[in-house]
Formats: structure tokens, C-alpha cells, sequence
């Protein structure tokens, strides 16, 4: 008996900066650490905030940011979605309320959607207010682990050829 293995694509990829939008536009979120990375592409030189498909499939996708702020003291928002291609995937946004900077807090969006060889993924974010220092958030504890600003989470869960929308 024969067994053809498949490679797995998945990838964790993480950012250890802060991200603290000065608009309330939306703005893409940016990663600069290849944790485990195979079968998808991310560079943190070029484009950091793109994410790239190299195999069609259907894949689990988790976004869990660190969220704070540097001040204030009136209960603000911060959202993350996700971005295919440059269109907003419905029904992927997640709000957070923050209320003093002394707040931190870990969101956790999710999805699990088919995706084309070639596809960019974004994990988009916007503030309700842009002067209070609301954002991604990275905290340096002393003597453990850095706990990044983001974690990002993807894996192929199934084969497929191509998708249309």
C-alpha cells in the first residue's frame, strides 16, 4: 500500500512592534515575524502586511491582536477585519472597547474560507479616535516572553482547485 503525503500549508506569523493608527481610516496591519511559515508567502521587508496564497484551498484563518492605548480615559473602540484581495471579507470584523490605558486585551478573529493560488490576505484595523494612542499593542514582560502586538494563524484544512467569487 502506497500513501501520497501532502504538504500542509500553514503559517504563524507575529509582529512585534506596536501599531497605533494615527487615522481612523482603515490601515493594514503589519507583521514582521515568519514564526513557522510553508506553503505561504509573507516577507516583512516588501508589502509586510500582505499575506500571499501559493496553493488553492480552503483555510482557517486566525488574527488574535494585543489591543491597548497610551491614554485617555473615555471608552474607545478598535476593529480587525480581513482583507482578500483589497475587498473587506464579509462578515469578519471583531470590535474591541477599551476604556483606560491601563487596558489591554487579546481579540480573537477567526474565519475559515476557500482561497486562490495568488490570493493576499490583509488584517485591517481602524480606531475610533486617532490621538489616544489606540492600536496593537507589544509588551516586553520581564523575564518571559515577548507578547507580540499580533499573532497570526493560517492553515489548509483542504485541497481544491479554484474558486470564483
Amino acid at each position: 500500500m502506497h500513501f501520497k503525503l501532502m504538504a500542509i500549508s500553514f503559517a504563524q506569523i507575529s509582529s512585534t512592534e506596536d501599531q497605533r493608527p494615527k487615522t481612523t481610516k482603515p490601515t493594514i496591519v503589519t507583521l514582521n515575524q515568519n514564526d513557522a511559515i510553508s506553503g505561504i508567502e509573507h516577507t516583512s521587508d516588501e508589502n509586510p502586511g500582505d499575506i500571499h496564497i501559493t496553493e488553492s484551498g480552503v483555510y482557517v484563518v486566525i488574527a488574535a491582536p494585543q489591543i491597548g492605548r497610551t491614554k485617555g480615559s473615555e471608552p474607545r473602540y478598535v476593529d480587525i477585519w480581513l482583507r482578500k484581495n483589497g475587498t473587506d471579507i464579509p462578515h469578519s470584523n471583531v470590535r474591541l472597547v477599551i476604556r483606560t490605558k491601563d487596558d489591554k486585551n487579546v481579540i480573537v478573529n477567526q474565519t475559515m474560507l476557500p482561497f486562490n493560488r495568488d490570493d493576499i490576505i490583509n488584517i485591517m484595523m481602524s480606531v475610533e479616535v486617532a490621538d489616544e494612542g489606540l492600536g496593537l499593542e507589544t509588551i516586553k514582560p520581564k523575564g518571559e516572553p515577548v507578547i507580540p502586538s499580533i499573532i497570526f494563524s493560517m492553515h489548509k484544512i483542504k485541497e481544491y482547485g479554484s474558486f470564483t467569487d
